[in-house]
């Protein structure tokens, strides 16, 4: 926005000191090679937002080398026109190009040679004095060095806390013991996916699986084993993540869960049944001794048409699971609403 805003301006002071014949020519190149794809960019980025500020590097590119173009065109028409012309702008436009639009530094730098040797044959062909023109040169080359080493300690250094960044947060929404995602992970993504669901008309489906009896297993075997024991339902949790809409979470204890976004009623009762039976079918050594255990486990389906809130959904599978243990636990009990 700044940007527009700014060559907007240029083209205004164009109108006050140049004559008609001049910045008829001029306005035109400025309109096409930078203000219009300018115009573009701002709506993209205010209403369209891409992914990366990478998405749109080639225009990005093609606006820099137009700025660098049209300042090449209004200074051969100033200097056919007896205008003084200021290289300031050059400066700017390379401090703009290979410094503030964070390009890639490679990129950024064979346009900027591009743009210079541009305005170096514009100046010979007008016979401007030799060692001036080496002077710009010299200055110009300084300014870009100086821009690109900047622009790539900045891009190493962003990158370096994008990496930083990112691990911290994985780390904050995933469970130490298991891997698998977190209470916190949890309940973003049922906020997320319930919001999707009702926009998008699909089906969502919730399940809650507990471990029976776990507080025995641990006063009676250890807590080393009550660990194998969430490790062993963590993975049985995992492998029933056959799809990337399926997430698997520990949300504390021995609670664990499941969202499984578009899924149908058929295909949820499955999952149900396999999660109590690959649970049953344990076989945890204990020093020779064989520990069985069991899960009980809560399901509900949100249809397509249904709109409830997240908190009402985790409510809801909850009680669902509740319920199960009250039948009598090692089984699920699974409701659509």
């Amino acid at each position: 926005m700044v940007g527009l805003l700014l060559y907007i301006a240029f083209a205004v002071m164009d109108v006050i000191k140049f004559p008609s014949e001049v910045y008829t020519l001029t306005l035109t190149a400025r309109l096409t090679l930078v203000i219009l794809p300018l115009l573009y960019l701002n709506f993209v980025y205010w209403y369209k937002p891409p992914l990366s500020i990478r998405s749109d590097v080639f225009l990005l590119l093609f606006i820099y080398l137009g700025a660098g173009l049209n300042h090449t065109i209004v200074y051969y028409v100033s200097q056919l026109h007896g205008f003084e012309f200021s290289q300031l702008g050059l400066v700017l436009l390379i401090m703009f190009g290979c410094l503030l639009m964070v390009l890639p530094i490679k990129p950024s730098g064979i346009v900027t040679v591009l743009i210079l040797s541009i305005f170096t044959a514009v100046n010979i062909y007008i016979n401007h004095p030799l060692a001036d023109l080496i002077f710009v040169l010299v200055i110009l080359g300084f300014v870009t060095g100086i821009c690109l080493t900047v622009n790539r300690i900045g891009q190493k250094r962003l990158y370096q806390n994008y990496i930083l960044i990112n691990r911290l947060y994985n780390e904050s929404i995933t469970d130490g013991l298991t891997k698998l995602n977190n209470r916190r992970a949890f309940q973003e993504q049922v906020v997320r996916l319930n919001a999707i669901a009702v926009r998008e008309k699909a089906t969502l489906g919730l399940i809650f699986v507990d471990a029976d009896y776990f507080k025995i297993i641990n006063d009676s075997f250890g807590h080393g084993m009550g660990d194998e024991v969430l490790k062993k339902l963590a993975e049985v949790i995992e492998a029933k993540c056959r799809r990337t809409e399926d997430i698997g979470f520990r949300i504390g204890g021995d609670e664990f869960a499941l969202i499984l976004y578009g899924v149908n009623k058929e295909k949820l009762t499955e999952t149900c049944l396999e999660i109590v039976e690959d649970v049953a079918n344990f076989n945890l050594n204990n020093n020779g001794q064989i520990i069985k255990t069991s899960v009980s486990v809560g399901a509900t389906l949100k249809f397509a048409n249904t709109k409830i809130t997240s908190e009402n959904l985790v409510k809801t599978a909850d009680k669902y699971l509740y319920q199960a243990k009250r039948n009598g636990r090692n089984q699920h009990y699974l409701k659509a609403i």
